[in-house]
C-alpha cells in the first residue's frame, strides 16, 4: 500500500510541477506588441506622453533629418502627420526580449498605410528615401518652434528599431 501512496503522490506532485512550469512560461512572455499609426500617436499624444510603442508610417530621411509620418488622416489632425525620429543610443528604448508584434492588426495597419500614404518618388537620388517601417520607440512631446515642424518626436535607440516593410 506505500507504493501506491508514494505513486499517487509523485503523480501529484509531476503534475503540479508541469502545471507551475507551464504558468511561469505564460506569464512571463510578453504579449504580442499592437502597432499604431502615426495618426493615432498623435490624435492621443498627452497619453502617449514618455510611452514605448511600435508605430507604423511612411519613414521618411533627408538632409534635414528622419521622421515617420503619414499623407493624411481620418478624422483629420491639426498638427503636422509625423513624428520625428530622434536617436539615442543610451537612454533610448531597447525594444523587450521577446520583441513580437501583431502581426494581424499590423497587417490592417499596413494596408491602409499603403492606400493613404504612397511611397515618394524620386526624379534624382534613391527611392530609399522613403519606406513604410514599424518604428519603436518613445513618444515625447515637442515644445515652442519645434512643435511647428512635428508635435512629437519619437525617441529610438538605433537603427535596430526600424523595421522595414514591403508590400506583398
Amino acid at each position: 500500500m506505500p507504493q501506491g501512496i508514494t505513486g499517487v503522490c509523485r503523480s501529484i506532485i509531476r503534475a503540479l510541477s508541469l502545471f507551475v512550469l507551464v504558468s511561469a512560461a505564460t506569464v512571463s512572455a510578453d504579449p504580442p506588441i499592437v502597432p499604431i499609426g502615426v495618426c493615432e500617436a498623435l490624435r492621443d499624444l498627452p497619453a502617449l506622453e514618455g510611452k514605448n510603442v511600435a508605430v507604423v508610417g511612411r519613414y521618411s530621411f533627408r538632409e534635414t533629418g528622419r521622421w515617420v509620418g503619414e499623407q493624411s488622416c481620418t478624422p483629420a489632425v491639426t498638427v503636422p502627420l509625423q513624428l520625428w525620429l530622434v536617436e539615442d543610443l543610451k537612454s533610448g528604448p531597447k525594444p523587450p526580449d521577446n520583441f513580437e508584434i501583431d502581426g494581424v492588426v499590423l497587417k490592417q495597419k499596413f494596408d491602409e498605410l499603403q492606400r493613404r500614404s504612397p511611397l515618394g518618388k524620386f526624379r534624382f537620388g534613391t527611392p530609399d528615401y522613403d519606406r513604410w517601417a514599424v518604428i519603436y520607440g518613445r513618444v515625447e512631446a515637442r515644445k515652442g518652434e519645434d512643435a511647428k515642424k512635428a508635435a512629437a518626436n519619437l525617441v529610438i535607440r538605433g537603427d535596430g528599431v526600424i523595421i522595414v516593410l514591403r508590400p506583398e
